[in-house]
């Protein structure tokens, strides 16, 4: 099975319209029905459907008859002049109601009856076609799809690029060639189309230690970027291939008049992880290097350059390592410089300090405050680290990173590698979450999120604002089960902080011991491959086989799902792992029954002014702490059926003092709820509430006290 990324419940209707192709579908819509008045709730004319969408309105005059794209780029329209226009998107609506003079035409859609023509209000009494005043688009809404980290199981050093054909680029150290990967989601990077587009010649200066390839779009061109040695790793430099046309997966070489793609500056010495800075159309190249040519420190440089494969200038030094944090590990080490702007263009240069080996790699920040890049006096280093270690959640060594938009482009997202547990080293995969910036314009990039928690894929992956909803598991971990001829491993990757491996022997197996109600249960094994070709173990419930469960290989000690359904004919079970081909390891196993209950995260919700916390002890490894009497969250559920429901709230307050939040419900104050203190564990406090049937708001307010929301659940 592909690792997991969690897609919550929808089958999506997904057609890119930010840039109309030909293939779309544009049929005339069905008859549209005339409604007097307005299209608010009250008006008894409209469908009772409508209460149950959600909408987007578009007010119009004079100066807003102008086409294009609309509701964060979702919907797309062409206007004929001020009474008609043509509309495509990529939600799911159903209706369009558009007004004009006392009367409003009312286009209904289906999946099969897309995206209507000339669409316009109603003529007036007069017989004359009134101006439009405005459109509301009503749509369904769908769940937010999630994923897990790691997005690539084995790797380092990656590097992320977004092209106009709608792809992400993607590529990273393999460390004798140059690949490259292309996704149309980041999540799907792991299974991802991939290419090879450069090979070394056996015994080049530039055949071996290939480390830290960067693509970058270029006057037309894209060029790679990367470092390489004939196999001495003190005889690094840098090196550029050019491609041969606008395709990233196109021919490259060297580009003309250099020597096998060689870029250094006239003193030649020893350097890595380059990258490229255009600024006021002029370039610059920056990378990490050694001040003479024996590895006492490692330093960051920046030069000019008269075109994209070509130093012009001697080189600057921008940083060094002087802070307690920058000097973890000999020799000294500041690495991976990147360049990071915000939306008023202030300039940002991120890297990476101490031994990249170490735990305690980390990231630091220079703050461009002057005119010329090539000025060291123009960058201000920030005295603490942007992104370290986070212990608390078993992250170790986060760096090398990169940035890129969300597919939208609201978002701004790092992506980095970091150590798959505490003291592996090099053996590193790739991660990536979500980063907001700071009132002062600096980059806030939080800290590093733990594995295994679901986060929110980045905006425009998937449309849909209610909150995802998880179904609750029965899990049991494999160190507790029966272990034959396999051993336990302490494995701070791994949950509760072991594993079980070593499943090498024909007769090897994990057994676990299964108390449940008898029926039908989705399993869900959590295991990890780094064989480089699928493995498999037998799945036997009670003695007898139901077949073999197939592990992908993604790296050990990157955990993904393997899932299969069962049936437990029996309260009490025996669910049997035994080996078959190649080697696994198993961290857990989970049942999660037909019919489960489910919960909703307080971190899956529209959050305001709160601030999302990383530990092991809440249920997706986050919570959401009321940081101020302004603090919000904002859950919309979807309530199959109206009646009287138990609204369930998972919280800790670890204060000797009783926290109160209000409660609001389809914009309808309710009333007040209390959270006494925890003393550090997490409670439930629950109350009755009414539901209507479809989707409901509700939302919770901060009056007082400190609160530490972990999740939702709503019974009957």
């Amino acid at each position: 099975m592909k690792k997991i990324t969690v897609v919550l419940l929808i089958t999506l209707l997904v057609v890119s319209f930010n840039v109309l192709s030909k293939d779309s579908s544009v049929l005339a819509s069905s008859d549209p029905i005339r409604i007097d008045g307005n299209d608010k709730p009250k008006n008894k004319q409209l469908p009772d459907e409508l209460k149950e969408l959600k909408q987007f309105k578009l007010e119009l005059d004079d100066s807003s008859l102008e086409s294009g794209t609309y509701h964060d780029g979702t919907v797309h329209i062409d206007f004929h002049n001020s009474k008609t226009f043509d509309w495509q998107s990529d939600i799911s609506v159903k209706y369009v109601f558009v007004k004009g003079g006392n009367a409003g035409n009312l286009y209904s859609y289906n999946q099969e009856d897309t995206m209507g023509n000339n669409l316009n209000a109603p003529k007036n009494n007069g017989g004359q076609q009134p101006d439009i005043g405005h459109i509301t688009f009503y749509y369904e809404e769908e769940p937010v799809q999630l994923f897990e980290n790691p997005i690539v199981g084995d790797g380092a050093d990656p590097w992320i690029v977004s092209h106009t054909d709608g792809y992400y680029y993607y590529t990273n150290t393999t460390g004798n060639n140059i690949t490259l990967w292309k996704s149309k989601t980041i999540t799907g990077l792991q299974d991802a189309e991939s290419k090879v587009v450069w090979t070394p010649e056996p015994g080049a200066p530039n055949s071996a230690h290939i480390w830290a390839p960067e693509i970058h779009f270029v006057d037309g061109k894209w060029y790679i970027y990367f470092a390489a040695s004939g196999g001495d790793m003190e005889k690094q430099r840098m090196y550029v291939l050019e491609s041969a046309t606008s395709d990233p997966f196109s021919d490259y070489a060297y580009p003309e008049g250099t020597n096998l793609g060689k870029i250094t500056t006239p003193s030649d010495k020893w350097a890595i992880d380059g990258t490229i800075l255009e600024m006021d159309d002029d370039y610059y190249f920056a990378w990490s290097g050694w001040e003479g040519d024996v590895n006492v420190r490692q330093d960051i440089y920046i030069a000019p350059m008269a075109n994209p494969w070509t130093i012009s200038g001697e080189r600057v030094e921008l940083s060094r390592p002087e802070y307690d944090w920058e000097k973890i590990g000999e020799p000294h080490v500041n690495e991976g410089p990147q360049f990071l702007k915000n939306n008023e263009e202030e300039l940002f240069l991120i890297y990476s300090a101490s031994g990249s080996w170490t735990d305690d790699y980390t990231l630091g920040m220079l703050r461009f405050t002057g005119s010329d890049p090539l000025d060291p006096d123009a960058w201000e280093k920030n005295p603490e680290p942007v992104f370290e270690k986070n212990p608390d959640v078993g992250v170790y060594g986060p760096g090398h990173n990169g940035f890129f938009k969300s597919p939208d482009g609201t978002e701004d997202w790092i992506i980095y590698h970091a150590a798959k547990f505490q003291g592996s080293g090099w053996d590193r995969n790739v991660r990536m979450q979500k980063f907001t910036w700071n009132g002062d314009g600096t980059p806030n990039f939080g800290k590093p999120v733990a594995t295994g928690a679901l986060l929110e894929v980045p905006s425009g992956e998937q449309d849909g604002s209610l909150t995802p909803k998880l179904p609750v598991g029965h899990k049991f971990e494999a160190e507790d089960a029966t272990v034959n001829r396999a051993r336990i491993v302490s494995n701070s990757s791994a949950s509760n902080g072991a594993k079980v491996g070593h499943i090498d022997f024909e007769d090897s197996f994990i057994e676990f011991d299964i108390d449940l109600p008898a029926g039908d249960y989705t399993l869900k094994i959590r295991y990890a491959n780094g064989m480089g070709e699928p493995s498999s173990h037998n799945l036997s419930v009670n003695g007898n086989s139901v077949g073999e469960i197939t592990y992908n290989s993604y790296g050990w000690d990157s955990w993904y799902f393997a899932e299969k359904d069962i049936n437990l004919g029996q309260q009490k079970n025996k669910i049997r792992l035994s080996k078959v081909n190649s080697f696994a390891e198993l961290d857990f196993i989970e049942l999660i029954p037909e019919q489960p209950e489910f919960k909703y995260e307080a971190e899956h919700a529209e959050l305001y002014k709160t601030t999302v916390m990383n530990t092991f002890t809440a249920s997706n490894k986050q919570k959401v702490n009321f940081t101020s009497n302004e603090s919000e969250l904002e859950y919309r559920i979807n309530v199959e059926k109206l009646g009287t429901y138990n609204l369930n709230l998972t919280y800790s307050n670890d204060t000797n003092e009783t926290s109160v939040q209000k409660l609001v419900i389809n914009n309808k104050e309710i009333g007040e709820i209390e959270f006494p203190p925890t003393t550090n564990s997490l409670e439930s406090v629950s109350i009755p509430v009414e539901l209507e049937e479809g989707v409901q708001t509700i939302k919770l307010s901060h009056l007082a006290g400190e609160l530490a929301l972990d999740y939702l659940q709503l019974t009957r």
